[in-house]
């Protein structure tokens, strides 16, 4: 009888060359033995697939899917359907973790039965005065959710946006039909996050820094929407729609409608402050028709949404 993993690493490999040795001789020397390496060859055009099979070569516990390039998600999703562990890391290639790494994220399953281990991550190279909200997003606390509460998601350093510095139960994903959205070229790890918290039972905040993270790489999706502003923001209204219908059929927008329409604002408002694109009258009646469409509002809290887009764009 084969024995089934305890943690399944999988990394959506996509023109990597220059990281995907260091990523893998990482996962090589985790202290938990007990993994699996899913490798999912995502089209690459570089040598990423030959290094992955020279690490292959080198490590049974290392696996490959090679398919067509269909995107990040659809990489991911490929590596899910493959994946026997008990928990499920996805990692990206051009990132690295710590020793003890999956050997903490099994502990704490185990510990409390969590759906969903969440720890901190350390940027490289190092950022003199990183952003409130990279510091947000990447430092963690100990804490315990019995249940989901929005605090979690909305107020819980680390709670979001990020996929890589959090691990999943396999079984909790599974039971959930809870997959990457592919129809989504960029800001997918949101929309799954967004998905995935609210239906978990037991969430797992650790202060441990287990993860390490590269802020910016050449050719990467940061790398490709980050400059292009009317297109980032076209995508992240478009986003946001997936995200408040899933809400809205779920009934968690009806159960937490004042959390989750502030952050709404917020992100949105943000977007729309800091890059100010040419577009921001079109894409603010995107974004009311979707507050209409899913009763977001009272009228209220609508009411000072619209002065405040207005305030900014006249």
């Amino acid at each position: 009888m084969v024995k089934r993993p305890k943690v399944s690493v999988i990394l959506p490999i996509y023109n990597v060359e220059n990281y995907l040795s260091r990523c893998l001789e990482s996962l090589m020397n985790q202290t938990l033995l007990d993994i699996e390496i899913i490798g999912v060859n995502d089209g690459s055009k570089d040598r990423s697939a030959d290094i992955l099979r020279q690490y292959m070569a080198l490590d049974s516990r290392i696996q490959m899917i090679d398919k067509e390039n269909g995107g990040t998600a659809s990489a991911r999703n490929a590596g899910l359907d493959a994946a026997a562990g008990e928990m499920i890391f996805f990692l990206d290639p051009d990132d690295y973790v710590a020793k003890n790494a999956c050997e903490r994220i099994y502990e704490e399953h185990l510990n409390c039965g969590a759906d969903i281990v969440i720890f901190g991550s350390t940027p490289f190279p190092e950022i003199p005065e990183p952003e409130d909200w990279i510091v947000w997003g990447l430092t963690t606390k100990n804490v315990y959710y019995p249940e989901f509460e929005p605090d979690a998601l909305f107020n819980e350093p680390g709670g979001n946006p990020f996929v890589w510095n959090r691990a999943f139960s396999r079984n909790f994903l599974i039971k959930n039909h809870l997959r990457f959205p592919e129809e989504i070229p960029f800001g997918e790890d949101l929309v799954f996050i967004f998905q995935v918290m609210p239906m978990a039972k037991r969430i797992r905040f650790i202060s441990d820094k287990l993860h390490y993270y590269q802020c910016f790489r050449q050719g990467s999706l940061m790398d490709k929407y980050g400059g292009v502003n009317e297109r980032k923001l076209k995508q992240h209204v478009y986003n946001m729609r997936i995200i408040t219908e899933f809400w809205y059929k779920k009934g968690f927008l009806k159960k937490w409608s004042r959390p989750y329409t502030a952050w709404f604002i917020h992100f949105i408002g943000s977007d729309l402050i800091v890059d100010r694109p040419s577009n921001a009258r079109q894409l603010i009646k995107e974004v009311i028709k979707i507050m209409d469409d899913y009763h977001m509002t009272g009228g209220r809290m609508k009411i000072k949404a619209l002065q405040a887009f207005c305030k900014v764009f006249g």
